[in-house]
């Protein structure tokens, strides 16, 4: 007897099946993701999915999407010859005058989801994940040497904001729930039998992930339908966000 072949899977069958399993790395799906843009010739597919796998430090502000957007308190870590204080809460008007607006309790969280996912599984029970203020060595520097706090002997040994691992667990869920908004609408325009979808239809399916940038303008995932009969070119310091007060003092 002979038995019937086993079709093998393709990189859809496989997304489809880490994006019901809550186990399943976020990073591996993703590269399914690449696959899956790489052979529809989508470009936008292939740049989204890459960003999320590397991260978005170094690139421009406004292609950081809104679900990476979160609030988190600004903490210092500080000491006196008579005390010593972790994790106190403190407004950015502590901050030296120059960082005005440009250090808020409203960030973007830069990291690839592998190193999120990381740091939420890293992060003890109860704790906050902490990121260093951009220029944090600079400013805890210039701090700790104003009268403020020389005359009082106080030192400032970190600034950071303490970030909920909660937020950052929501930022990897918002990105698997529009991996599975994507599946589905693909599969939707999919004829029965077919394991392999059309350019087309990755286009169309794309229109399913909704993604707001950082200044409120909407991600134009989907590109015209051109494309190629085959194949297509497609606890921690914040990475630093380009153009910003700490890239230019001397």
């Amino acid at each position: 007897m002979i038995w019937p072949r086993r079709r093998e899977l393709q990189p859809l069958d496989r997304l489809e099946q880490g994006v019901l399993d809550d186990t399943a790395p976020l990073a591996s799906l993703l590269r399914h993701v690449l696959v899956i843009g790489g052979q529809a010739s989508s470009q936008p597919l292939q740049t989204w999915a890459l960003n999320e796998l590397k991260g978005y430090g170094g690139l421009p502000e406004t292609t950081v999407p809104d679900y990476r957007r979160i609030r988190a308190p600004i903490q210092a870590d500080s000491h006196s010859p008579f005390w010593q204080r972790q994790g106190e809460t403190i407004s950015a008007l502590h901050l030296p005058d120059f960082t005005r607006g440009k250090i808020t309790e409203d960030i973007g969280i830069y990291f690839g989801v592998g190193q999120l996912e990381n740091m939420v599984s890293r992060t003890p029970h109860g704790q906050p994940v902490r990121l260093s203020l951009h220029g944090a060595a600079e400013l805890r520097t210039l701090m700790s040497a104003t009268e403020k706090y020389r005359s009082r002997g106080i030192v400032i040994d970190d600034l950071y904001w303490a970030v909920s691992p909660v937020a950052l667990h929501d930022i990897v869920d918002q990105i698997r729930t529009r991996l599975t908004q994507f599946v589905a609408e693909l599969r939707s325009t999919m004829p029965s039998g077919v394991d392999r979808p059309t350019p087309e239809q990755v286009h169309r399916a794309l229109q399913s992930i909704n993604i707001i940038t950082g200044d409120n303008s909407p991600v134009t995932l989907t590109a015209p339908v051109a494309y190629a009969e085959a194949g297509g070119t497609a606890g921690a310091t914040a990475p630093a966000e380009p153009g910003r007060w700490w890239r230019r003092r001397h």
